[in-house]
């Protein structure tokens, strides 16, 4: 009996090593437009600025002064939300190291009308563009970035292994896989945020699930709580 129970108080610890690396790896970021009228205004506004096109300018002020540039706003949807997991985030990484840019399909952006396609296309031209200024960096952090994925999940394989074993080590790798990828997932959207807040409209939001989170406190709770297990199974034995 005293056997049995040991061996229960593992499994349970293995599946919330198990739930925290599934929800870590594929719970998502997402990024919000509650007011996508005022970034389509935003972006046409940046389009004009940018362009040396006088055509595109005279184009733009007969929409305003016509009233079509209103008629246009009203076909964005009310909202816009984008998700992105750990797993997309690394497919991101792979796309851009090959091609050297991001595309409107890599981001999986959909659009119902021209003014949609322009903002998507304006988005991601800003997001490539700010990928290009900091080259060095993105590459040395897109290496890291594509393997940290391999390295998480052999950690959480790790910390299961050793928690089969009844190991006290079990907490350093699952310690390190459940902060490891929060901070990660964490720094992307920041930095996801910070760009698109600079170079599109300031009312982009980029925010973690709370899915990401509840991965993060799960593991950590399970790295504080595993010790405390396995010195009282010990005591069940003795």
């Amino acid at each position: 009996m005293k056997y049995i129970k040991t061996i229960v108080l593992r499994v349970v610890m293995i599946i919330c090593a198990f739930i925290s690396a599934y929800l870590l790896l594929t719970s998502v970021i997402s990024l919000k437009i509650n007011d996508t009228h005022a970034m389509g205004r935003a972006v046409i506004d940046r389009v004009v600025e940018d362009s040396d096109n006088p055509n595109l300018k005279a184009g733009i002020q007969f929409l305003e002064t016509s009233g079509l540039e209103e008629t246009l706003l009203k076909q964005l949807p009310k909202k816009y939300q984008i998700d992105m997991s750990y797993a997309d985030l690394y497919r991101l990484c792979e796309k851009y190291d090959k091609q050297g840019k991001l595309t409107v399909n890599d981001l999986n952006l959909s659009s119902k009308s021209k003014l949609e396609e322009i903002i998507n296309e304006y988005l991601v031209k800003q997001v490539n563009n700010k990928l290009k200024e900091r080259a060095a960096d993105v590459d040395h952090a897109i290496t890291i970035y594509k393997y940290s994925i391999f390295i998480v999940i052999l950690l959480f394989l790790l910390a299961i292994i050793l928690i089969a074993l009844g190991r006290s080590s079990a907490a350093v790798p699952l310690v390190l896989a459940s902060l490891g990828s929060f901070v990660a997932l964490w720094y992307a959207a920041n930095e996801m945020m910070t760009t698109l807040q600079t170079q599109v409209y300031s009312g982009i939001v980029v925010t973690l699930s709370q899915g990401i989170w509840a991965g993060l406190a799960i593991g950590v709770l399970a790295v504080i709580i595993w010790p405390i297990l396995l010195k009282l199974t010990k005591g069940i034995k003795q």
